[in-house]
């Protein structure tokens, strides 16, 4: 069938609506179930730049072209589509087309940009720019909600290149940390977290101890995170981990936690889970903490304060990083889920030359010593019930 064939049969079979794209097994499911749906898909008019792209690299066939814009992973693209589009592109004389030299005789034509093609390429690029930014603003919004799904899916989507907090590409102010610095400090009062079904833990210092056994808390993997935001010289760089495992024991009374029954914590994770998105980045990194002699970041709790009824405590700890264990004290915010399980939220600024790091070095770029290292962490009981 030749490529003209080809053409008027897409034209048809879209006609005739036969180019409706199909849906895996969860949508079918999602569509018994009355649930809406959202799936990738290009732009509109996407496909009209996008073959202009392909085409600027090298001139192609209808049937090559249809598998290099599947390959760009924006949505399914069938090849009726492309021929319909190829043919909208030659007729406002954006694109020419030849019968294939390699293949005389076979009726397949090769499609290549004209002059006027290579200039409207450029202006369609901008646009894209455009939606790109809109996006974008859009991905920044959704995790400056503070859910903690917006924090999972930030680490799980690798967008902190895009969500990051813009920093100027300025000298450190770095300044020797105190191990007694803050590990958390309140989310800023502009961005309100909205989390549901979220209970106050308010800290009980009057509750007698011993009067319930402690409660063991197991930390959730998979809703558990790690973010390392850095400085560089060419702007914000941010390191994710989901994956935490450990164990959390407190005694809990009506949602109270009894502080002088000195909760206890053990918290760990993987090294190599950290992952800006960038993989020379990454490299150095694991290459300066010496990822495979110290395979684990380690915190341990050895005593809490209340701060008042607010849902604060001030922690104090151990933290094991890079094969040094330094002191460390600070304050976290707590809220239980009517579930039971706990959400705990910090953020600290640490020196990593107190763990005996040196700041990575790739090419022209410097990495700051000075890190806000954010940590969320989601437990739940493995105890079936507690005093209520």
């Amino acid at each position: 069938m030749t490529d003209h064939q080809q053409a008027d049969r897409g034209r048809h079979e879209i006609d005739r609506g036969h180019s409706s794209p199909r849906h895996d097994g969860r949508d079918e499911n999602w569509r018994r179930k009355g649930l809406s749906r959202f799936e990738l898909a290009a732009p509109r008019h996407f496909l009209l730049p996008a073959i202009l792209l392909l085409l600027a690299e090298e001139p192609r066939h209808g049937y090559g072209l249809a598998q290099s814009l599947n390959e760009l992973r924006v949505g399914r693209v069938d090849r009726p589509g492309v021929y319909r589009a190829l043919a909208q592109l030659e007729r406002d004389g954006l694109v020419t087309s030849s019968p294939e030299a390699s293949r005389a005789g076979s009726g397949r034509l090769a499609y290549s940009l004209t002059d006027d093609g290579v200039h409207v390429l450029r202006s369609w690029m901008g646009v894209i720019k455009q939606e790109r930014d809109g996006l974008d603003r859009v991905l920044r919004r959704y995790v400056a909600t503070g859910t903690v799904d917006a924090v999972l899916a930030e680490v799980e989507g690798r967008w902190h290149n895009v969500t990051a907090t813009p920093w100027s590409p300025v000298s450190s102010t770095s300044r020797p940390v105190s191990s007694a610095s803050p590990l958390g400090s309140d989310p800023p009062a502009c961005v309100p977290v909205h989390e549901p079904a979220l209970l106050q833990v308010h800290w009980g210092a009057g509750d007698p101890v011993g009067r319930n056994p402690p409660t063991r808390f197991s930390v959730v993997p998979q809703r558990s995170v790690v973010l390392i935001e850095a400085r560089s010289s060419v702007g914000p760089i941010t390191f994710g981990a989901l994956g935490l495992t450990g164990v959390i024991e407190a005694t809990i009374a009506g949602h109270r936690i009894d502080a002088q029954s000195a909760p206890r914590a053990h918290l760990e994770v993987d090294v190599a889970q950290f992952q800006s998105g960038n993989s020379l980045y990454d490299a150095e990194l694991l290459r300066r903490i010496d990822a495979r002699r110290h395979q684990k970041v380690a915190l341990e709790l050895r005593a809490c304060t209340p701060l008042g009824e607010t849902g604060r405590f001030r922690l104090e700890g151990t933290a094991t990083f890079h094969g040094v264990t330094r002191p460390l004290e600070g304050t976290v915010s707590v809220t239980m889920t009517q579930s039971h399980k706990i959400v705990i939220r910090g953020e600290q600024t640490i020196d990593i030359r107190d763990f005996g790091v040196a700041s990575p070095t790739v090419l022209m770029l410097r990495i700051y010593p000075d890190v806000v290292v954010k940590l969320q962490i989601e437990a739940e009981s493995t105890s079936l019930e507690w005093d209520a």
